[in-house]
């Protein structure tokens, strides 16, 4: 039996232009659509798995994967790809309320990567919080717009519907692939079709530079930085002055916010030439209407606003523009802005900064089978834009979701900006003769992005970024930037895209960089951060080399005992804190902290000894808890001469350990312990169950770190949820290290031996492996042995420890 190839179609020129940015955005979920639907009570788990893999069957851009080969973007579309639901479960999240947490598992889920290069771009989480039930649909933007996503909610609730009843799943209709429209993309591209539409583009564009609202803040314009989303309902004078304006003008209410817009910005400084970003549907046939994939195109609108011009004048300009606009929207952004003169692509920039879409009643009337479902706020943490409004329609009136830079932009400035909109609709409303100077604004805004300033470099730093400059590849490397940027850049840690760089650049600059049978540039890899550092390194050229860093810390100097402590199993130094402020003030208390690439008690050992000793430092006293006491053990084992005494807190015995197959969940839930009880947390409140995809039981790992980072946050302690995720790595090693590590002994050396959960026969085995042993059990669990009041049982002991050895000695 043969299985059937993936078919590839040539990505159209907005996907081309999304898969760019998605490459070099800060946080690469900044095109990523969650739709997060409240619903009532618990679904059907699995009628919703049937429904949601009958969509998946029906529809290409469920199965398509977005790939470079060269410099073509293609569409890999999978024949069928099996998927699953996800489900995060948190029964009881104890004190934590659970609207906030609800909010921040939908962040958490929404961060989750998509890699355009893999498909499934698309998943559907169930999230149940003690009593409450939320349904999150992720797309990727490259493969789904917002228009098709409503359509497919339209599509799993028919389909749920008739899976929960026991029907088989079917559809009245056979969709149109996507690849059909991708297919037509390419075609109207090759012959010609958009030739009329980019005339009229760049007539219409020429000279035009973006309007944009002042920043109060001083981060870097960039798509995919962090961002948040405010939503915002217009007043009841609004509506009803939007109202009267669509009568006396016959604009639609797109056009007239559009309008409202427009005098915001001129009459905040913008001046009377204005510019903004429009998101189009581009559907303009039923059955584009009907397609389920990507469509969307982002226009710029350009409009005069004089001051003497009245409220009237203005809206029936934006309604003719609109009209202009969707006449010659067939053509992708990407392919216009290319067309312009350079001058006008570095005043309009790349991103558009100001972007308005207009979403009428989508995500109204919504729901899965016979259950009602509403569609909350998006949760959102970056930004497409400085700032992207999207306005709809609700019962008796309009809302807008703002989506916006915050670090550009404080809450009070958009707020700020929605208020001026807010006024301009009741008031122009109200009185549509009244002239725009009339209007008075608290918004500030300009015409075009403020010049890059570059940052100051220190007397070293500036050597050897012109060591840099000045090799034959840096040289090269700045004169393909000056040629495509105007000029040279500040320093190897210039950003490309914060000086005018863009896509197109981005794949000249490469093209200029391979001529004359010069290696090929990475590209994809350098969007990772456009500097010319990164080039030069591609380039082949020499780079300073980074040393080593020790993993010795001190925590505390002082001339009295030397304790030296090592991290236990995904542990940090803070989890010694506690113990260490109950130690004499004159101690010198030093830590071995984690290096990733050490996977084994001897090897962790024997690193943390050698820095040490490269530190010309002998400890009094060498112990750790967890995994901590089992590398201690393993230093002192290999240290000739005189050893120091050891204090193991809660170490299991040298004698390795069977580590279950199917304990991950376990382990999981053990390191979550963990990290709450590093932080102060109650034990065992907002632990979450995870699982589903394709396998229905299966334990979801990535969605478990996902769960724990909302909680944390939720309980007032946030941790990103990468940063867990790279702990709980690090645990995992440490675990495979521990249970695998076996040691005969005996090593002659005084130890005093903590237990917690340790059984007698453990202790017995310690005792088996050491010279002279004390050991003391205390009656609490292994992670409260640091932590209050335990605590001070332990270090009592330990400084006792310590004096009964030092009187020895």
């Amino acid at each position: 039996m043969t299985t059937a190839e993936p078919a590839m179609i040539p990505a159209t020129p907005m996907q081309e232009a999304l898969w760019w940015v998605h490459q070099r955005a800060r946080n690469q979920s900044v095109y990523h659509l969650t739709w997060r639907l409240a619903v009532d009570r618990a679904l059907d788990e699995p009628a919703l798995r049937t429904a949601w893999q009958a969509v998946v069957d029906r529809h290409e851009a469920l199965r398509t994967a977005v790939r470079r080969s060269g410099d073509i973007l293609a569409l890999e579309v999978a024949p069928r790809l099996a998927v699953g639901v996800h489900r995060i479960e948190v029964p009881d999240p104890g004190p934590v309320e659970p609207t906030s947490l609800l909010r921040l598992l939908a962040e958490e889920v929404h961060g989750q990567p998509l890699e355009p290069d893999t498909a499934p771009l698309a998943r559907l989480t169930l999230v149940r919080v003690a009593g409450r039930h939320e349904v999150l649909l992720t797309v990727h933007h490259v493969v789904l717009d917002g228009w098709a996503v409503q359509l497919l909610i339209g599509e799993l609730s028919e389909a749920y519907e008739a899976a929960q009843a026991g029907r088989p799943v079917s559809f009245p209709t056979t969709p149109v692939p996507f690849s059909t429209y991708a297919l037509e993309q390419a075609a109207a591209r090759a012959e010609g079709h958009w030739d009329k539409s980019v005339s009229y583009w760049c007539d219409t564009l020429t000279g035009a530079a973006a309007s944009v609202l002042v920043p109060d803040l001083p981060g870097t314009a960039a798509s995919g930085a962090p961002g948040t989303i405010l939503r915002y309902a217009f007043s009841a004078e609004a509506a009803t002055g939007m109202a009267v304006l669509a009568k006396a003008t016959f604009a639609t209410p797109f056009a007239i916010i559009l309008a409202a817009a427009q005098i915001v910005l001129a009459r905040s400084g913008a001046g009377p030439d204005v510019t903004i970003g429009v998101v189009t549907a581009n559907r303009t046939t039923a059955r584009d209407q009907a397609l389920v994939g990507y469509t969307a195109n982002l226009c710029l609108v350009r409009g005069t606003v004089e001051a003497d011009d009245t409220v009237t004048a203005v809206v029936s300009g934006a309604r003719d523009a609109m009209w202009q606009m969707l006449l010659h929207q067939a053509v992708p952004y990407p392919v216009v802005f290319a067309a312009l003169p350079e001058s006008t692509r570095t005043a309009l920039g790349d991103p558009a900064p100001v972007l308005l879409s207009y979403l009428g009643h989508i995500g109204s009337d919504l729901r899965l089978g016979a259950v009602p479902a509403a569609l909350l706020p998006s949760p959102n943490r970056a930004a497409r834009a400085d700032l992207a409004m999207s306005a709809f329609e609700t019962d008796g009136g309009f809302q807008v979701e703002i989506e916006y830079h915050t670090g550009r932009y404080r809450e009070s400035t958009v707020l700020g900006l929605l208020h001026d909109l807010d006024a301009v609709l009741a008031d122009g409303g109200a009185e549509p003769g009244r002239t725009v100077g009339s209007f008075e604004v608290t918004s500030r805004a300009r015409a075009g992005r403020e010049t890059p300033v570059a940052r100051p470099v220190s007397d070293g730093g500036a050597r050897a970024a012109g060591a840099l400059l000045e090799s034959p590849d840096g040289r090269r490397v700045v004169a393909a930037w000056s040629r495509l940027t105007g000029g040279p850049p500040d320093g190897p840690d210039t950003d490309f895209f914060a000086v005018g760089g863009n896509s197109l650049r981005a794949l000249q600059l490469a093209t200029l960089l391979e001529a004359d049978g010069h290696p090929a540039v990475d590209v994809v890899r350098w969007l990772r951060e456009p500097t010319v550092r990164r080039l030069v390194e591609q380039l082949g050229g020499e780079t300073a080399p980074v040393e080593t860093p020790s993993t010795l810390v001190t925590v505390r100097g002082g001339a009295g005992t030397h304790l030296h402590l090592v991290h236990g199993a995904g542990g940090s130094l803070h989890d010694y804190q506690e113990l260490v402020a109950l130690l004499p003030t004159d101690w010198r208390v030093t830590v071995s902290r984690d290096s990733a690439e050490l996977t084994t008690v001897p090897t962790m050992a024997r690193r943390y000894g050698a820095d040490l000793a490269a530190a010309g430092l002998a400890p009094d006293l060498l112990g750790g808890w967890s995994l901590g006491g089992q590398i201690a053990y393993q230093m002192a084992a290999e240290q000739g001469g005189r050893r120091p005494a050891l204090v193991l807190l809660d170490s299991a015995p040298p004698t390795g350990y069977a580590l279950p197959d199917d304990g991950v969940r376990q382990r999981f839930d053990t390191f979550a312990e963990n990290v709450r009880r590093s932080l102060g947390l109650a034990p065992g409140k907002s632990s979450a169950h995870t699982g589903g995809g394709p396998d229905p039981d299966g334990f979801d790992e990535r969605l478990a770190v996902a769960a724990l980072a909302a909680g944390l946050a939720a309980a007032g302690e946030p941790v990103s949820a990468d940063a867990l995720a790279r702990r709980w790595h690090d645990y995992q090693r440490h675990i495979r290290a521990g249970v695998t590590y076996v040691h005969p002994g005996p090593v002659d050396t005084p130890a005093l031996v903590i237990g917690a959960e340790l059984l007698d026969a453990q202790l017995g085995l310690w005792t088996e492996r050491l010279g002279a042993v004390r050991t003391r059990q205390i009656s609490v669990d292994h992670f409260a042995v640091l932590r209050p009041p335990a605590v001070a049982e332990v270090a009592a002991a330990v400084i006792e420890f310590a004096r009964v050895e030092a009187t020895r000695g």
